[in-house]
């Protein structure tokens, strides 16, 4: 029985060291210039991973890029 107790304490604590750890990353923003220009680039290349690569472009294609065919045309 101690030991339930004891996992259950230690469960209790992970959970709430992560919760504080998640709410305290959250909270930091960026407010110079530069780091605001290198989180819009990011989110711009993301998006348009996520976009590319999708599965709806993967599944409608032949399956080469352009730069792959540009690649075999040599």
């Amino acid at each position: 029985m101690a030991t339930v107790i004891v996992l259950l304490a230690g469960l209790a604590v992970l959970v709430t060291g992560l919760a504080v750890h998640l709410h305290r990353r959250s909270g930091s923003r960026t407010e110079t210039v530069e780091g605001l220009r290198a989180e819009q680039e990011l989110r711009a290349r993301l998006q348009a991973a996520r976009s590319s690569y999708s599965s709806i472009a993967m599944h409608s294609t032949h399956g080469l890029t352009v730069d792959d065919l540009e690649r075999y045309r040599k």
